[in-house]
């Protein structure tokens, strides 16, 4: 919520270890494209009530530079910090390393369902969730092969037609329902294909492995599609409570 989000900046309070955090982790992150590593994560520690949270992300939104009404976060943040260094390199950021910024809690995340799920299948979904694909890992995968086969909209233009009272983006997390929506809307388009209206959803089983592998591949592409090539983060709070 804008107005949460406002409020979080303003309310922030910067002491001298926590602005020098902020520079150490913008000047590398300043530094990364022209000096390529494989060191390409940040861990954030400290006492209980030390502020991890808020920093991490408030490190993201400065990093975002997410549009607030007339302001944005990396604005809001560079000027409430007062730092003339602090404020160079969020400048950097903006105009030379734009970023797109994936911020959640692992802990209350509602897609975490069971302890043995992977880390990178719970980042997976929230990425999809970002960028606007459907949070369930069978509808995604479906809209992003008939996206890449540029057939997304005639997709969605024949829901429509099928579902006249339902919108297809506000309708593909009602998973239950949507996945044999779907498997509806596949077999009118493809009949030869999914030759009764359940076809689909028969043969749809969730790709609950999501390696580390097919994770960075994903985040390639799909940023490539819809981040128009933005810089990828993604700030998890709460990692050392979920391991």
């Amino acid at each position: 919520d804008e107005e949460v989000i406002r409020a979080e900046i303003g309310e922030y309070i910067v002491t001298k270890t926590i602005l020098s955090n902020f520079v150490e982790i913008l000047e590398a992150y300043c530094e990364a494209p022209n000096k390529p590593s494989d060191r390409m994560a940040v861990w954030v520690s400290g006492f209980f009530g030390s502020g991890k949270s808020s920093f991490a992300k408030l490190l993201g939104l400065a990093l975002a530079n997410r549009q607030l009404g007339s302001d944005t976060t990396s604005d809001l943040l560079a000027t409430h910090i007062g730092d003339p260094k602090v404020q160079v390199l969020i400048k950097t950021v903006v105009e030379k390393i734009p970023t797109e910024a994936v911020i959640f809690d692992v802990a209350t995340e509602r897609g975490v369902m069971h302890g043995n799920q992977m880390l990178t299948e719970i980042m997976y979904r929230q990425l999809l969730e970002h960028l606007g694909y459907a949070r369930d890992l069978d509808l995604a995968e479906l809209e992003i092969t008939l996206e890449g086969e540029g057939r997304l909209d005639e997709f969605k233009e024949t829901y429509k037609r099928l579902f006249p009272k339902k919108d297809w983006d506000k309708s593909k997390n009602l998973v239950a329902f949507a996945m044999n929506e779907a498997s509806r809307v596949l077999h009118e388009l493809e009949p030869e294909t999914y030759s009764s209206p359940d076809s689909w959803v028969k043969g749809a089983r969730e790709r609950a492995d999501v390696s580390p592998n097919h994770l960075a591949q994903r985040c390639k592409e799909l940023t490539a599609r819809r981040g128009e090539n933005r810089n990828l983060v993604f700030v998890i709070d709460e990692v050392g409570q979920f391991v």
